[in-house]
Protein backbone atom coordinates (compact mmCIF):
# COMPACT_ATOMS: atom_id res chain seq x y z
CA UNK A 1 0.00 0.00 0.00
CA UNK A 2 1.14 2.92 -0.94
CA UNK A 3 1.27 6.50 0.88
CA UNK A 4 -1.40 8.35 -1.80
CA UNK A 5 -3.62 5.29 -1.01
CA UNK A 6 -3.54 5.97 3.22
CA UNK A 7 -3.71 9.67 2.55
CA UNK A 8 -7.36 8.99 0.60
CA UNK A 9 -8.50 6.26 3.52
CA UNK A 10 -8.00 8.54 6.47
CA UNK A 11 -11.11 10.82 6.21
CA UNK A 12 -13.27 7.27 5.74
CA UNK A 13 -11.80 6.60 8.95
CA UNK A 14 -12.43 9.71 10.41
CA UNK A 15 -15.89 9.08 9.19
CA UNK A 16 -16.79 5.95 10.31
CA UNK A 17 -15.47 6.52 13.48
CA UNK A 18 -17.58 9.75 14.46
CA UNK A 19 -21.10 8.14 15.20
CA UNK A 20 -18.77 5.40 17.67
CA UNK A 21 -17.64 8.57 19.24
CA UNK A 22 -20.61 10.65 19.52
CA UNK A 23 -22.64 7.67 21.10
CA UNK A 24 -19.30 7.34 23.72
CA UNK A 25 -19.44 10.98 24.62
CA UNK A 26 -23.26 10.93 25.32
CA UNK A 27 -23.26 8.30 27.43
CA UNK A 28 -20.32 9.52 29.06
CA UNK A 29 -22.84 13.06 29.62
CA UNK A 30 -25.99 10.95 30.57
CA UNK A 31 -24.20 8.71 33.42
CA UNK A 32 -22.18 12.55 34.45
CA UNK A 33 -25.97 13.90 34.10
CA UNK A 34 -27.59 11.46 36.59
CA UNK A 35 -24.68 11.23 39.42
CA UNK A 36 -25.03 15.46 38.98
CA UNK A 37 -28.76 14.94 39.20
CA UNK A 38 -29.23 12.67 42.14
CA UNK A 39 -26.31 14.40 44.08
CA UNK A 40 -28.45 17.89 43.86
CA UNK A 41 -31.33 15.57 45.14
CA UNK A 42 -29.78 14.10 47.98
CA UNK A 43 -28.33 17.75 49.03
CA UNK A 44 -31.51 19.12 48.87
CA UNK A 45 -33.95 16.57 50.54
CA UNK A 46 -30.96 16.93 53.48
CA UNK A 47 -31.38 20.34 53.61
CA UNK A 48 -35.01 19.70 54.02
CA UNK A 49 -34.77 17.00 56.12
CA UNK A 50 -35.45 19.31 59.22
CA UNK A 51 -38.51 20.78 58.06
CA UNK A 52 -40.53 17.61 57.58
CA UNK A 53 -42.21 17.49 61.12
CA UNK A 54 -43.46 21.54 60.84
CA UNK A 55 -45.52 20.59 58.17
CA UNK A 56 -44.30 23.39 55.60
Amino acid sequence: MSRKDTQYNSPKYIKDSLPLLAAIFLAISSVVYIMFRSWSNKLYSERWKDYEDCGI
